[in-house]
């Protein structure tokens, strides 16, 4: 487990020079590598973009620029394209180029990557005379491997060829995002592709909703996804099957059962006369018969792999037989019996991940799929067990952790069931036949309307919109006993009917109730109105224009990537782009703002470009504890607290990695709920310990919030007081989160033994006055709960490695301290009394270390005793 410690360091002044330097580097954020350009009234560089997803190894890549004068006079200069793999630059070019006044020019560069798999970049397109405009690029042969991960799940056959290929080119070349979940197609969960005769793939079908799936959208979305070098994922349900399964070949026997007699299956009833009824994921004649449906699927409708989903926790679990069955530990037989006839149906059609569904540290199911199933990458449905930023942190850390680096999606639905926006409450709305009452509570506002209920009666809102869009009309409502219908019409016109739903009593208010339509910005009138089509009776509270909170997207997408996961949220819909509320994909009732989609352009751009910072599979992390960082004049904490600044350090082997994340603001830690906008924190002097054996060569920071993400180097100063070796340095501005990456070599010291009183020290004093020790001193006062001691150490190999800690004790009686590695518990050290504190013993702890940079903390915790002399830690 992680644990968290608070420590109070000593701040530090600045020198002039450093201050000097750092305002300067700060006036210049917006011109970072832009040759000293200067924007020029009207010449604009509007946009920059690539042609795929991602890359293989030896593609070309072009960049396309395009360019705007709106000047009064011609203009003739040079687009200049810089290319950076984190702080170092890669390739520079340039073209020329004339634009007459007024006109707008496409410039197009092509760039053949380094032959280095799985690499992330940035590209700047700029003038002398403008700004830059900044893209990113992934160079990965497989998209498993930096998933960035969106949805489509819209197949009517209404959707028009252009409309699809506007989607899925804003999704990839906007957003980045390369690989698409195709969410709800089939006609069956057992046997998804419908075939009347038997043969041939019908043209259409219903799904489980009574849905149309067009086969020509469905394959029309495949191959335009395929035509940006995306990937097809076919989402299907892993041991389900629907109503009348038995005529499909499906066998009853198989099956998961309540009971010893298996008299009730287990099953999803979703109350229309259809269910899913649930099957045992190791019986071998439904892997069969699963697994056979998977194949088809590829290699009918050319999908990439399979995203495999579950139902979640079950207890009491029985097969048909009446045997206990152990559901938890079973899924990764199905997975793994999938991922086998996937790869020898076409290895390169056999992408596969399975839901984790309830997401939390030691979860249900978890370590069945993180630890034993052949997925590509692993992908979690969060609910309500994680519901704070810290929790999703440990569980992503943990998550990978158990994987072995293997990447993390989250499905974490923003918002959820919030009705939040612009609220129009219904009693100050004009209305016809209705009245104003208040005997039922939860209502908004002043009160509701009711006697809602016959034919001409109608309510009539003035909205006002700031942005023209498509919006989401939401109707929070009272419905008692049946099932309702309302007519809406837009300025005079009808758009279509709203249904309501029935609640069982007049107490209850949802906001079920919604439809989108677009509009222009400006005042509009919505008329909810009773017509001779519609039915039932409804109290109406209120309209909401239903949108995403911005703040919260923000701030959690932050704390996930962060944390090393993806987050699965945009799809292709509304306006080309629309984000995931709900579970069930197809709700549109939240959309987003004009500035959160451009808010998430940086976002995607900022994790593709900088994914190996993010997500490398050999990235390690530190504890939560503040004994690493100081921010002067702010709070600041390792779990995520409301009100500080929230810090978490990663390591590779060239770098410490810094994040911070603004939660200032905050009024709670729940990542759901709608957050207030931080302030922009401006010249922050940060304080940062590290390992003394790692010199510094370059301090740098980006972020998704500025300058297109493009990196900033920072002045700095190294040093060393009683906690330990330091840098520090001036962050310029801090408004969602910040990427400080530290350039610095870390070497094994001399026979792997790392000093104590070079280590970072919490409560712990470096001192002489007893013989024996080696280097220059030891450690002595460790004698609290809270004292600490963390080395930074080099594993040179993947292997199981001895950490001998040389201690002294001369209390009388055996002492301990718990060892973290990473952050992660890994032991308990019992140290003996020995004859002297002038005698020393070593305490010895096993673990396996992967390749890499690592965190090695000695904690004296609640549970530990007697005070002791550290003087070395040894790794062999």
């Amino acid at each position: 487990m992680n644990k968290y410690i608070s420590v109070r360091k000593r701040d530090i002044l600045l020198t002039g020079i450093l201050l000097i330097f750092t305002l300067f580097f700060s006036a210049l954020l917006q011109k970072v590598y832009a040759d000293g350009a200067a924007e020029a009234s009207g010449i604009y560089v509007t946009e920059v973009h690539v042609d795929k997803a991602c890359y293989g190894l030896g593609d070309t890549v072009t960049v396309t620029a395009v360019i705007k004068n709106a000047s009064a006079a011609e203009w003739s200069g040079k687009i200049y394209l810089k290319i950076f793999h984190n702080d170092q630059l890669m390739d520079t070019k340039n073209t020329a180029l004339s634009l007459s006044a007024g006109t707008t020019a496409s410039k197009t560069f092509t760039w053949t990557p380094p032959m280095e798999d799985y690499k992330g970049y940035l590209v700047q397109a700029y003038t002398k005379d403008s700004d830059s405009k900044t893209t990113a690029i992934d160079v990965s042969s497989e998209p498993s491997r930096f998933p960035r991960y969106g949805y489509i799940q819209n197949f009517d056959e209404e959707i028009k060829k252009n409309t699809i290929e506007d989607q899925v080119n804003t999704l990839t070349q906007d957003y980045h995002i390369n690989l698409f979940q195709f969410y709800d197609w089939m006609w069956r969960h057992e046997v998804p592709i419908k075939r009347s005769d038997g043969t041939h793939p019908d043209k259409s079908w219903l799904d489980l909703f009574d849905r149309t799936i067009s086969w020509d959208t469905l394959t029309g979305y495949i191959n335009a996804v395929h035509n940006k070098n995306a990937a097809a994922m076919a989402y299907m349900m892993s041991y389900a099957a629907r109503e009348g399964y038995t005529d499909y070949k499906v066998s009853p026997s198989w099956g998961m059962f309540k009971d010893t007699g298996h008299q009730s299956q287990f099953d999803v009833d979703f109350g229309n006369g259809r269910y899913l009824w649930m099957f045992a994921p190791t019986n071998a004649l439904w892997q069969d018969f699963i697994c056979k449906a998977y194949t088809d699927v590829v290699n009918t409708m050319n999908f990439d792999g399979i995203q495999m989903d579950q139902m979640g926790q079950r207890n009491n679990v029985f097969d048909y037989n009446g045997n206990s069955y152990d559901l938890k530990n079973s899924f990764s037989s199905l997975v793994n019996a999938a991922k086998k006839a996937l790869q020898t149906n076409n290895a390169g059609k056999g992408l596969l991940d399975f839901n984790i569904v309830d997401g939390t540290v030691d979860g249900w199911a978890l370590e069945d799929i993180a630890k034993n199933a052949d997925t590509d990458f692993n992908f979690s449905e969060i609910w309500w067990l994680s519901n704070n930023y810290n929790q999703l942190r440990n569980y992503i850390e943990q998550l990978r952790g158990l994987s072995g680096g293997k990447a993390a999606v989250l499905a974490a639905y923003m918002n959820y069931n919030m009705n939040y926006g612009r609220c129009y409450e219904a009693e100050d709305a004009s209305y016809n036949g209705v009245d104003v009452a208040t005997d039922h509570p939860g209502y908004s506002g002043r009160g509701f309307l009711q006697n809602f209920a016959q034919q001409g009666d109608y309510v009539q809102f003035t909205i006002h919109t700031e942005e023209a869009m498509t919006y989401a009309l939401v109707f929070q409502y009272g419905d008692k006993d049946a099932e309702a219908t309302r007519t809406i019409y837009l300025d005079g016109n009808k758009i279509g009917q709203v249904g309501f739903h029935a609640k069982g009593n007049w107490d209850t208010y949802a906001h079920d109730a919604y439809m989108n339509t677009y509009l222009s910005a400006g005042s509009h009138t919505i008329k909810v109105s009773y017509d001779a089509v519609d039915k039932g009776a409804i109290n109406l509270d209120s309209l909401t224009l239903g949108e995403f909170e911005e703040s919260s997207i923000r701030l959690a997408d932050a704390a996930i990537a962060a944390s090393g996961a993806s987050h699965i949220e945009l799809g292709a819909g509304l306006d080309d782009v629309t984000m995931l509320g709900s579970e069930y994909y197809p709700n549109t009732s939240k959309v987003m703002s004009g500035d959160l989609k451009t808010a998430m352009k940086e976002y995607y751009k900022f994790i593709t470009a900088y994914e190996n910072l993010l997500y490398d599979p050999e990235i390690t992390y530190s504890d939560q504890g503040n004994q690493y960082i100081s921010i002067n004049g702010q709070n600041i904490s390792g779990d995520g607290r409301p009100g500080t600044i929230w810090h978490m350090t990663r390591m590779t082997e060239e770098y410490d990695i810094l994040h911070l994340i603004n939660l200032t603001a905050e009024r709670d830690s729940e990542w759901r709920n709608p957050s207030a906008a931080p302030g922009n924190l401006t010249k922050l002097e940060v304080k940062y310990y590290l390992s003394p054996d790692a010199p510094i060569s370059g301090v740098y920071t980006a972020s998704p919030d500025y300058n297109g993400g493009g990196s900033q180097e920072l002045n700095y100063e190294t040093g060393s007081d009683n906690t330990g070796t330091f840098v520090t340095f001036t962050l310029p501005s801090l408004e969602y989160w910040d990427m400080v990456y530290i350039r610095r070599s870390v070497a094994a010291p001399k026979d792997g033994i790392y000093e104590a009183e070079k280590a970072v020290k919490t409560g712990v004093t470096v001192n002489t006055n007893h013989a024996g020790y080696t280097g220059t001193g030891f450690l002595d006062s460790f004698a609290e709960p809270g004292d600490e001691v963390t080395f930074q150490i080099l594993a040179p190999s993947d292997k199981q490695y001895a950490l001998n800690f040389r201690y002294s004790n001369h209390t009388g009686s055996s002492a301990s301290r718990h060892v973290y590695i990473d952050g992660n518990y890994a032991g308990v050290l019992k140290m003996s009394d020995l004859s002297s504190w002038d005698t020393w013993e070593n305490a010895a702890l096993s673990a396996y270390l992967k390749k890499g940079v690592h965190t090695v903390s000695i904690y004296y915790d609640g549970s530990d005793s007697k005070g002791i002399n550290l003087d070395s830690l040894k790794v062999n």
